[in-house]
């Protein structure tokens, strides 16, 4: 994740420069932000596994999975338009209560919170008229965590998955005058998890040989359909 921070960054830093007034004539740029809400639908391997894993001192635990097929959570998003393309840095931040299968009935709807946070590039046909139509392809880190969902003969513990995604993006621009548009947008993110932390076994890696992972010796795959749409700012 860190050398995706520091690619981001060394982007930011190239597009967002000052440019000179020849390459303006060449590249016209223009940046904006962004505010929506987002409906999510998912399927995958949530809805058909627990993961169990096991500690250092043998003590064995079981991961109990959201069942949720919605989601709802808000839509921010920063960027940078260059001539036809378009570059944003995107985030997702929701918490809600979780269906949990598997734990006792009063405990069945835990809170869970979920973060995503991502780099977007489009190709926008149209440009640069009022309407326009964006293509593209995304790249993002996401952490999902739920209260009370990792059953041991401690307790209940909280947990935490982390993992990343390749997305596409499409989304319309409808620009209702020079620096305001409506942009609805359809993102499919194809997502694994690659660890899970609890409270009580520390993290555990996903994939790897003797990682105390006891029934699932591969990654989480998840994948998200994100309708929204967002009130757009350029300048």
């Amino acid at each position: 994740m860190r050398k995706f921070l520091l690619a981001i960054a060394f982007l930011c830093g190239a597009v967002f420069a000052q440019p000179s007034e020849s390459d303006l004539a060449i590249w016209p740029r223009s940046y904006f932000a962004s505010i929506g809400f987002n409906v999510i639908a998912n399927r995958g391997d949530f809805f058909d596994h627990t993961v169990k894993i096991q500690n250092k001192d043998g003590l064995n635990e079981t991961i109990h999975l959201p069942k949720n097929r919605v989601l709802l959570s808000p839509d921010y998003n920063l960027g940078v338009n260059v001539r036809e393309f378009t570059f944003a840095l995107s985030f997702q931040y929701w918490s809600t209560l979780g269906s949990i299968e598997g734990l006792p009935a009063e405990m069945a709807d835990q809170d869970m919170s979920y973060w995503r946070f991502g780099f977007e590039a489009t190709y926008n046909f149209f440009y640069p008229e009022r309407f326009q139509v964006g293509v593209g392809l995304g790249y993002s880190f996401s952490s999902f965590s739920i209260e009370n969902n990792a059953v041991s003969e401690k307790g209940f513990f909280d947990s935490s998955l982390k993992g990343s995604a390749f997305a596409i993006v499409t989304n319309i621009r409808y620009y209702i005058t020079d620096f305001f548009a409506l942009s609805p947008s359809l993102r499919i993110y194809e997502t694994w998890y690659k660890s899970v932390n609890t409270d009580n076994c520390g993290t555990i890696e996903f994939n790897k040989k003797n990682n105390g992972v006891m029934d699932h010796n591969s990654y989480l795959w998840q994948t998200y359909i994100a309708m929204s749409i967002n009130a757009l700012v350029q300048f």
